[in-house]
């Protein structure tokens, strides 16, 4: 079977390869010249690099109407890239010996060159067991994809809201549309290689931050990078961040799931990790509607293996995304609880969405800012360029991560001026901060002006920041969630307190927790003197805000621990990169960026206990989503660093034997725990909710999920149809008309997923998120004119909404046989031209362009 499947499809996977190698090769000259303080001069980078400059000229060139999107358009896109790259090479004024480089980075590129195919090929394997585009929010994903590569100019469509270009954050979307034109492959099959080229993209990033940070320790002072010193160390050091970022789990499955399906935790156990749905027994809610006191025992269903095939608890593995749980102050939990989302879960669930398609570019920063550091200068303007370019595609990628990334290269900056200053035993000086703040101001404005045309159109749900008051994080959810991370990085901090010992400045540690603490309180008492004032929010009256108070303040000290803990590492990191002054700093390059990149976790990961971002949820949901998932990835980076530190640096000798073995043994038990999460949800999803464990008759392995999109049409004939009109309709310039629902219903919205072609309007929910206040002038009474053209039998009106919309065809399929009755399309049998038939499901022609196209 994986014989016959790589036969078949291997051709769509190797041509990826190709095209993402071909990219990286066009950008490694430039990378060559503006990273060179990394020890590899940017190869491990230059694929996303590459991607990203290729896309980025396509899209910039196409927005202002010069390029067309077609394949050759991004060929030009990609030659452009590679001359801008060779001038840059070959203008340098120092000499660049390729062959030394070939020589001292030899066993790197090998590594990561194996490290790239090997797991785009696997990805691609498990995603070809189940290559599911119907279930969460995938269809919105396959939807901008198809638009994307059916536009024929830029700003693409919006296929589920004709006329209008699409308004989000699309620029990943856009690269797999590229990819997907350039291979020759239709959307459906492009969705699955994006899933398997991020996840080859992201862990070949991971590994080639970690091994440059690692090589850099070795790097001996006033000497040229050590690329040939400890290179086993690196590389093994490189994989095992791999493994953190794109494979490991956090503790939900080990510590809550396994117990919780086998039923071998008691009620105490489970009610203490309070984690939504995995809090109680569902014996026990039977028992309590039944009048059986919660004090008295009851008997528990015998466990079942979680792999077995009869199996079917619904998505199991999906629990591990929604670890923390907030109740209101009566102990209710809310409406909507905190996403809580890791790579590896986002890789096994497989939607498309920003903030999956952003991390081969995150970690791309994140090697921007290694070599800002290891530059040992200040950054010239070719760089200061890329750099604009790179944090300005994280905000088109994924807006909420551009300043974040901004963030770590002015950190990245911060930490190589301390460094400098260590031979003068003083800190950084006004003229200093000046030369940060303009630094960052530079990056910003370049990241504007380069993604200017997006900028202008873009709108946002976000609205400003809220306190969060009622919502503090339970710390021992809190190590579920970092519970693999925390394991290494408490040691780790603790060696570095020692370390620095008397040059530790906890002045300035315990007084930026001071302000951060002030800052709270003074937002906190802002938001409740405003409330007050306003007579209430949210429909509480402000006396029952006020009452709460001491009820609040309970809340905050019980469950205060989280704040505490994220306080403390605040204090020890600042501390340690801020040496008091007359000692100065005291740890290599890499240890400070490491730090850095803890400081960057924890702040992300305390902000929102005290704050969240204003948006259509109304609580702190999304805000933990986007933060934790960053945090998640710069945590991961740090831990495979410190495991390296704490146990095979030349330095870990100094540390009691003791200490080092109980380091070791954390960092396994960590491992050991995290990969319970992948090795049972990965066999999982191939094969057991594939079905290919309970049926006789195994379905071929294939990348295509397009044919079982629409869910019950076990006879394609609705898929049948959509894409006989794929095929008719050449390009963009067409309407049509089906069925309107809410969201997350595959069963609608089909005809714009699967090939592109606008519909007169779907999904509005997301609609809604997506256009923010704009969406009731945009939207109009669209929905209720497609209802009028279904329900009707005045054509007259019928007519005059066709005409309004200039509505090309009209889809009356199993959907709109089921909700809408077979009569009413007789009025279309009677009136117009089918133009596509499969079975019932037809598409009907309107006149004009649909019917000249038809005729064609």
């Amino acid at each position: 079977m994986i014989f016959d499947w790589l036969a078949r499809e291997g051709g769509y996977i190797l041509s990826w390869w190709a095209l993402a190698t071909l990219m990286g090769a066009a950008a490694l000259p430039l990378c060559w010249r503006l990273l060179g303080g990394l020890p590899d001069r940017g190869y491990t980078l230059a694929r996303a690099a590459g991607i990203l400059l290729t896309g980025y000229i396509f899209w910039l060139l196409g927005s202002f109407g010069f390029l067309s999107n077609t394949p050759g358009s991004a060929v030009l896109a990609w030659v452009i890239v590679l001359a801008i790259s060779l001038i840059a090479h070959f203008t340098r004024r120092e000499s660049f010996d390729v062959r030394a480089w070939w020589r001292g980075n030899r066993a790197v590129i090998i590594t990561g060159e194996l490290l790239f195919i090997g797991l785009l090929v696997a990805w691609a394997f498990v995603r070809a067991h189940l290559p599911d585009t119907s279930t969460t929010e995938k269809p919105m994903d396959l939807m901008y994809i198809s638009a994307i590569m059916r536009s024929q100019s830029f700003p693409p469509n919006d296929a589920w809201m004709s006329g209008y270009a699409i308004s989000y954050y699309y620029f990943g979307y856009f690269l797999a549309a590229m990819f997907g034109k350039l291979s020759g492959v239709v959307s459906t099959i492009a969705f699955s290689l994006n899933i398997a080229m991020l996840f080859a993209l992201t862990a070949l990033g991971a590994f080639g931050v970690v091994t440059n940070l690692v090589r850099a320790r070795l790097t001996r002072k006033n000497d040229a990078p050590a690329a040939t010193q400890g290179t086993a160390a690196a590389l093994l050091t490189g994989l095992l961040a791999a493994v953190f970022v794109v494979l490991l789990g956090n503790f939900q499955a080990a510590l809550i799931e396994v117990p919780y399906q086998s039923r071998t935790a008691s009620e105490a156990y489970l009610a203490f990790w309070d984690t939504p749905e995995r809090d109680e027994y569902p014996e026990r809610m039977s028992a309590r509607a039944d009048g059986i006191a919660d004090d008295q025992p009851i008997t528990l269903d015998p466990g079942q293996d979680m792999l077995a095939p009869t199996f079917r608890a619904h998505w199991w593995w999906f629990r591990a995304s929604r670890v923390l749980q907030d109740r209101d102050l009566d102990g209710t939990p809310i409406g909507v609880q905190p996403i809580d989302e890791f790579p590896q879960f986002s890789f096994v669930l497989a939607d498309s969405h920003p903030h999956v398609m952003t991390l081969p570019y995150v970690l791309l920063a994140i090697g921007l800012a290694l070599n800002i550091l290891l530059r040992g200068r200040a950054s010239n303007r070719s760089e200061t360029i890329l750099y604009g370019l790179a944090v300005g595609g994280l905000i088109f990628l994924n807006t909420w991560d551009g300043p974040i990334y901004l963030m770590a290269l002015v950190g990245a900056e911060v930490i190589r001026r301390l460094i400098a200053r260590r031979a003068e035993s003083r800190t950084l000086d006004l003229s200093d901060w000046l030369a940060l703040a303009g630094f960052g101001l530079a990056v910003l404005i370049l990241a504007a002006v380069f993604y200017l045309p997006f900028l202008i159109g873009f709108r946002s749900q976000a609205a400003g920041l809220l306190p969060n008051v009622n919502y503090p994080t339970l710390f021992r959810q809190y190590f579920i969630l970092f519970g693999p991370f925390l394991l290494i990085l408490v040691p780790y901090l603790a060696v570095e307190v020692w370390h620095g010992r008397g040059r530790m400045n906890w002045r300035l540690g315990l007084q930026v927790v001071a302000v951060l603490v002030g800052a709270v309180v003074i937002l906190g008492l802002f938001s409740l003197l405003v409330t007050v004032i306003a007579g209430g929010a949210g429909g509480t009256p402000a006396s029952v805000w006020v009452s709460q108070i001491p009820e609040i303040i309970v809340r905050r000290i019980t469950h205060g621990l989280t704040t505490v803990i994220l306080l403390a590492g605040i204090a020890v990191i600042v501390a340690r990169l801020f040496a008091r002054r007359g000692t100065g700093a005291a740890y290599n390059a890499s240890t400070g960026f490491a730090l850095l990149l803890i400081g960057i976790g924890v702040s992300l990961t305390l902000l929102p206990e005290w704050v969240y971002l204003r948006d259509g949820f109304g609580v702190r949901a999304n805000t933990v989503f986007k933060f934790y998932y960053q945090a998640w990835v710069v945590f991961a980076l740090a831990s495979a660093y410190a495991v390296y530190s704490l146990i095979a640096s030349v330095e870990s000798q100094e540390l009691v034997p003791a200490f080092r073995a109980l380091s070791g043994a954390l960092a396994a038990l960590a491992l050991a725990l995290g990969l319970v999460y992948p090795a049972l949800a990965i066999y999982n999803r191939m094969y057991q909710e594939s079905g290919r464990l309970i049926t006789t008759e195994q379905s071929p392995l294939t990348l295509d999920g397009g044919p079982t999109f629409i869910r019950g049409d076990f006879d394609h004939q609705d898929y049948n149809a959509i894409m006989c009109l794929s095929a008719l309709v050449p390009g963009d310039e067409a309407v049509v008309v089906e069925a309107v629902a809410g969201t997350y219903d595959p069963n609608v919205g089909r005809v714009a997923a699967l090939t592109g072609i606008p519909v007169l309007f779907n999904w509005p929910g997301h609609e809604r998120q997506w256009r923010g206040s704009t969406f009731d002038a945009t939207v109009g009474t669209r929905e209720q004119d497609i209802g009028t053209i279904y329900q009707s039998e005045d054509w007259i009106v019928i007519q005059s909404i066709i005409d309004r919309y200039s509505i090309d065809y009209i889809f009356f399929g199993t959907t709109e046989r089921n909700r809408f009755g077979p009569d009413a399309e007789y009025k279309f049998l009677d009136r117009l031209p089918v133009v596509c038939q499969s079975g019932e499901s037809r598409f009907y022609a309107t006149g004009g362009a649909a019917l000249a196209s038809a005729g064609e």
